[in-house]
């Protein structure tokens, strides 16, 4: 089998880990300002900015989930690394939960700009709480691929 957890995959992984947490740090500062009253002035355009970031984020997600996926990363743990397989994928199996939760926040930011309250008002506390899940899944995620590569470089010396 074709190695995938290589030096390179592993430095573009991280590459992207990189992007992501300075669009989740800018949707820090977006959610640390002001936030109108649903349907007050402003309302509006602070939902819709955060919707467009939301979607930007989702659409970096989706592909930076489905990069990690889509590479026989699994097989070549199985493989190479069994002891890791099943932290491998309770990492993985957070991919699905974070992206539908962040949907959730979408439609809810959307229906905000439209001058309504969502089902569940808590917007900027539940956009923070998602923003810490990615942070540590992100922190989680790095760890494991560093031991991989750690335990691979190592197993020759």
């Amino acid at each position: 089998m074709t190695t995938v957890v290589t030096q390179d995959w592993i430095e573009e992984v991280l590459e992207e880990h990189k992007r992501l947490r300075v669009m989740c740090a800018d949707l820090r500062q977006v959610l640390a300002g002001a936030r109108p009253e649903a349907g007050e002035k402003g309302a509006h355009t602070w939902a819709s900015d955060l919707s467009m970031r939301l979607v930007k984020l989702h659409d970096e997600l989706f592909r930076h989930f489905r990069f990690e996926e889509s590479m026989g990363l699994v097989e070549d743990v199985v493989e190479r690394h069994p002891r890791a397989l099943s932290r491998l994928e309770a990492v993985i199996g957070q991919h699905p939960i974070m992206l539908r939760d962040l949907r959730s926040i979408m439609t809810d930011a959307l229906t905000y700009s439209e001058g309504e309250l969502p089902e569940d008002p808590k917007l900027r506390q539940r956009t923070l709480s998602l923003l810490d899940t990615l942070h540590h899944h992100e922190q989680e995620e790095t760890d494991l691929f560093q031991r991989l590569e750690y335990r691979d470089q190592g197993a020759g010396d």
